[in-house]
């Protein structure tokens, strides 16, 4: 760009701008320029150029105003439509829950009926839409005696023993921390018990039979360790045709610490504290089915009461001593 320095034409002074005219410093002379069409033409051209670069700048900015309120919209949208989907899903999956506890509650309440049918038929006479009458059937009773066991007891004893054998291994630990592994050998049936009038139970569970077992552990450098547990077997009833009606599913207690074994109680070292856990904390009346040539029963009132001493158990304590 050339610099150009403006003079007065009378007196050679210096000439500035004063709005659209140019004035002498000097003499006060007042010039004028004369523009012809071309500087006329150049100047509307330059104010449009500037004008449209204006115009051009506002929609430039406008366009970007515009994209990104758009782009707010859309992610505004996706979120709805996350929510809304969330939400469609979740009614699915209360629905699907809420229809498998319906239909589990009616197959519950066909079950619990249909085995309340098979205990209660025939209680209130024969079948309605015949004209004869069927034999009414006894209810099962569950209010076993030793007597009802006489021919079923073996059977009992057997499967409390595979119960029993079932658990084969397990961990002491010593008194410095170290590890022992016991095998268990062996578990003999010793006594067998009938807990009655169980409180705080159903008609199913408030008779219990009780098998207590001397169990063998066995390691390598320690020896044997002689044990006692006890197996049980809940909802044994009286068939009214004759015998006993069980699954022969027995199962284990839940050992306190007072139990020999490490991690989880496996056996009682002490017969008297698995006689408290397995029978005396149940609260019921406690029947000791004595085996002998006459099939002979002892009945211990649960108040006070401790393991009967049988002929055999007397006898196997004299050859111990």
């Amino acid at each position: 760009m050339k610099l150009v320095d403006l003079k007065c034409p009378n007196c050679g002074g210096s000439i500035v701008k004063d709005n659209n005219v140019f004035v002498c410093n000097s003499c006060g002379t007042v010039i004028t320029v004369d523009y012809d069409e071309s500087d006329v033409e150049y100047e509307r051209l330059k104010d449009e150029e500037k004008r449209r670069a204006h115009e051009k700048e506002l929609l430039e900015r406008q366009f970007e105003l515009q994209q990104k309120a758009q782009i707010e919209s859309e992610k505004r949208q996706l979120k709805r439509e996350r929510q809304k989907s969330m939400s469609t899903s979740l009614r699915k999956a209360m629905s699907s829950v809420i229809a498998l506890l319906v239909i589990f509650g009616i197959g519950f309440g066909i079950y619990k009926l249909y085995f309340y049918m098979m205990d209660r038929y025939g209680e209130n006479g024969g079948y309605s839409g015949s004209n004869v009458l069927a034999t009414p059937t006894p209810a099962p009773n569950y209010n076993i005696t030793p007597d009802d066991l006489k021919d079923d007891l073996d059977d009992f004893i057997e499967s409390g023993r595979k119960i029993q054998m079932e658990i084969d291994q397990c961990a002491v630990q010593t008194a410095n921390g170290v590890m022992h592994f016991f095998d268990k050998t062996d578990a003999v049936f010793l006594d067998a018990y009938i807990v009655s009038n169980i409180p705080d139970k159903n008609e199913k569970e408030s008779c219990r039979l009780v098998l207590i077992y001397e169990v063998t552990w066995h390691n390598d450098n320690d020896g044997d360790q002689i044990c006692y547990d006890g197996v049980y077997f809940d909802g044994i009833r009286v068939n009214p045709n004759g015998g006993i009606i069980s699954d022969y599913a027995g199962k284990i207690i839940w050992r306190s610490d007072a139990a020999w074994g490490w991690g989880m109680e496996y056996s009682y070292e002490d017969y008297a504290q698995c006689y408290l856990e397995n029978i005396k904390s149940l609260g019921g009346t406690v029947t000791e089915v004595v085996i002998n040539s006459d099939f002979s029963t002892d009945t211990i009132e649960a108040e006070g009461s401790e393991p009967v001493e049988t002929e055999e158990t007397a006898e196997t304590e004299e050859t111990e001593g």
